[in-house]
């Protein structure tokens, strides 16, 4: 870490079947940048590719992701989430994993409890998001895009209210 750097930057991602969302930021308060890093077509070699620029772009000295060891995900997000903690772990960066269970019960503090009541929560923290607020979601219909990045905020946060 350097002298002029007083904040240490946690990077969240969440990958999804759209990319990998991701925040960046020094605390809670203080979001340095955000979004959806898209990756069409699916590969393994793309979302790395996607993953690495992330790592340079934003240097974090935090790694944030799903611990999916609880919970039935994807063969290929297994696959990512595996090769992001292998990365990580070469450029000796501190890793934390949360569990959808530990999210979900941080949440259910502040009466949320689906996804999307998740969304709306960190939407009421972040208005800024506004612009990329996902729809509900009905049974037969497809995660909204912008979810990933709710999801990343959500694992963010869930990062910093069990640790303070």
């Amino acid at each position: 870490m350097t002298a002029n750097r007083q904040q240490r930057i946690t990077l969240a991602m969440y990958p999804n079947t759209f990319g990998v969302g991701f925040v960046i930021c020094e605390g809670p308060k203080e979001i340095l940048d955000y979004g959806i890093k898209k990756v069409q077509p699916i590969s393994h070699y793309k979302y790395m590719k996607k993953v690495k620029w992330l790592f340079e772009y934003c240097k974090p000295d935090i790694v944030l992701l799903l611990d999916y060891k609880s919970r039935k995900i994807s063969n290929r997000q297994k696959r990512i989430i595996d090769a992001i903690l292998q990365l990580a772990r070469a450029k000796n960066l501190q890793l934390k994993s949360y569990s959808r269970s530990q999210i979900k019960q941080t949440f259910l503090s502040f009466q949320a409890k689906t996804k999307y009541e998740i969304a709306m929560m960190v939407l009421s923290w972040y208005p800024e998001l506004k612009e990329k607020a996902p729809h509900k979601r009905l049974p037969w219909m497809a995660e909204h895009y912008q979810m990933g990045l709710f999801d990343a905020f959500a694992l963010m946060l869930t990062h910093y209210y069990l640790e303070e």
